[in-house]
């Protein structure tokens, strides 16, 4: 009887250290909370975040640490470092050409810190909320530009 529990006892201490190991270097779940990437993924839905990703490009999901909201903010990447971004007239422009992977979910009304053009920094993503009335992005000086050492990893994308 002794044996079996410390027996089992081990085991379960592999597992948890495998566990760790997974979740700390390669796959994380994450639960989105708040609705500023609605309609893609909603309040309470449970993500798995690649921690070990190559390259991050546009369209991508990641969540980064945004220390001056004291939060993980999930967000899509619209522009990449050396890009130019712009918005007016409710227009999304990157390098000067309307950017392909803002959602379709209407105008964005509040330019911020893109209403004048702005040129990201060799290790900086411009990130913006699909759903732009409610979400807290590069627009607003609280977050900026994202920085490739704020960033925790990249949302795997779901299956329709």
């Amino acid at each position: 009887m002794k044996k079996e529990i410390v027996k089992y006892g081990i085991i379960l201490i592999i597992i948890g250290g495998l566990s760790w190991l997974v979740s700390r270097y390669w796959f994380q779940l994450m639960l989105i909370q708040g609705d500023s990437m609605e309609p893609a993924y909603h309040s309470f839905q449970m993500v798995v975040l690649d921690k070990h990703f190559n390259e991050i490009t546009y369209g991508d999901v990641i969540a980064f640490r945004c220390e001056s909201l004291d939060a993980v903010l999930v967000k899509r990447v619209i522009a990449v470092p050396g890009d130019t971004v712009e918005m007016k007239e409710g227009t999304v422009y990157v390098n000067q050409q309307p950017a392909e992977w803002v959602p379709d979910n209407g105008s964005v009304t509040y330019p911020g810190l893109a209403s004048e053009p702005w040129v990201l920094a060799r290790n900086q993503y411009f990130v913006l909320g699909d759903n732009y009335e409610v979400s807290k992005d590069s627009r607003y000086p609280e977050v900026g530009g994202v920085s490739e050492d704020m960033i925790l990893g990249v949302v795997v994308p779901q299956k329709p």
